[in-house]
Order: structure tokens, then C-alpha cells, then sequence
């Protein structure tokens, strides 16, 4: 939770003075009755800085834990995970999309940020706590940056400098479903555990993350078995509306 003080804001115990962390908020775009969540944002042609920085807002207010560091942070990776992976991978570019603006705007996949009937989107568009974006600022600024990747920790991963975590869930969100993500048994993708205490990335119990079983197909050695399908047949990071 967040709250104002004489001096600045609370956030986490940690006391953000307002000169020295407000972060000057971006444009608040319109979208025309006709306008998807997508035409309204790229129609500004928006730098994949700012465009990443929107979503963990949008996101990150909608997993109930706004003010948290990691949860921003966390997302960031994730879309950043996916777009890196297509880069190098036609399966996984057809899934996630192609690019920051390709990722984020895949069908059925940040529903709390982009769909027009998450009231999250209105945050996407029009963002309005200064604190709370300069978290958003900071994490696309480092997940962009490509370096000290928290989700990199598998020999594959370690091996070629890229992630398979791409999907993750909100057990806490006021849209979730449930308390574990729809596709908790699917073969295709392997919850990652509840990370250390100390750890960059947030409590399973705020975000639950998933790596996928085996490279995209693409990507894997024609000597190992496919013992688990492509990310083609894996569920979107959330459920569809």
C-alpha cells in the first residue's frame, strides 16, 4: 500500500520523496468508440520504452500488488522473455508476436492491459500516479536493457542468453479465476516454484510463472525427444475474456 506523507510517498516501507523520484507522466490517449486499445496507443507511435512501461502499470495495478518493485519488474521480463524468444524462433514469433508492440498486442494474451473491458486499459491509456510509473519506467528500462534477467537460470537459458518463462498468472487479481492459472497441468509449460525470500522476483502467492517444458521446436536439438508440445499448442499467459 501507498500513502502520502508530508515528505513523499510510502511505498513498501520505503519512503519515495517527490522531487527526487516523481517521474513525469506520459500522454493520456483517447480511444474512439470504434478504436481498439491497440490503433488508440500506436497511433502516437510510442517508443517500446514507454509502450513497456504502460502495460507493467496497467498489469501490475491489476495484480493487487501496485506498489511492489518486483511485480513491475517481473512483468517486464515476462514480455520481453517472449519478444526475445521471437526474435530467434518463427514458432514462437507466430504464438507471442513479433517485437515489444507485436508481444503486447497479441490477441487474448494482457487482457487486464488491453482489453476493452478491463477497467485496468483506462490505466494502459492514461496512467496517473507518478510514483507508481516510475517503477513501471524503471523495470522496462532494465528489462529492455537485456542484462541480469532473473528468469535466466536453466542450462538452455544460460546457454543462449534468453528465457522460456512466458507465461505467468495473478492469483490475486480481482480478475482471476481462481488461485492457480488455468493451465497449471498442461505438459507444455512447468510452474517455476515459489522463488527465495530474497529473490528479484515476487512471491508465487503475487505472480505465478511459468517456463515452458522444451524449447520452441524450432530451437530444440534434433537429437532430443519431443516429449512435450510446441508453444503453439501452450495456453495465452491469461485466460481470454
Amino acid at each position: 500500500m501507498a500513502w502520502q506523507s508530508g515528505s513523499g510517498w510510502l511505498a513498501g516501507g520505503l519512503l519515495l520523496a517527490g522531487t527526487a523520484f516523481a517521474a513525469e507522466l506520459p500522454a493520456c490517449l483517447t480511444r474512439a468508440a470504434d478504436e481498439t486499445t491497440r490503433a488508440a496507443v500506436m497511433k502516437t507511435s510510442p517508443a517500446d520504452e514507454e509502450l513497456l512501461a504502460r502495460l507493467a502499470y496497467a498489469e501490475g495495478r491489476s495484480t493487487g500488488f501496485p506498489d511492489d518493485p518486483r511485480v513491475y519488474r517481473s512483468i517486464a521480463w515476462g514480455v520481453m522473455n517472449r519478444a526475445r524468444l521471437s526474435e530467434i524462433s518463427a514458432v514462437a514469433r507466430r504464438q507471442y508476436g513479433d517485437g515489444v508492440a507485436g508481444v503486447i498486442f497479441q490477441p487474448k494474451q494482457f487482457n487486464p492491459a488491453v482489453s476493452l473491458r478491463s477497467p485496468f486499459s483506462n490505466d494502459f491509456l492514461c496512467p496517473q500516479d507518478s510514483a507508481r510509473w516510475r517503477l513501471a519506467t524503471d523495470a522496462a528500462r532494465a528489462a529492455l536493457r537485456g542484462r541480469d534477467n532473473p528468469f535466466i537460470q536453466t542450462p538452455w537459458e544460460q546457454r543462449s542468453g534468453r528465457s522460456l518463462v512466458v507465461n505467468f498468472y495473478y492469483p490475486q487479481s480481482s480478475q482471476a479465476l481462481g488461485p492457480l492459472a488455468p493451465w497449471e497441468s498442461s505438459p507444455a509449460l512447468r510452474f517455476i516454484g515459489d522463488p527465495a525470500p530474497d529473490s528479484k522476483l515476487p512471491p508465487a502467492a503475487r505472480i505465478r510463472f511459468y517456463r515452458l517444458a522444451q524449447p520452441p521446436g524450432d530451437l530444440r536439438d534434433p537429437a532430443s525427444p519431443k516429449a512435450e508440445p510446441t508453444p503453439a499448442d501452450s495456453p495465452p499467459h491469461r485466460l481470454p475474456e
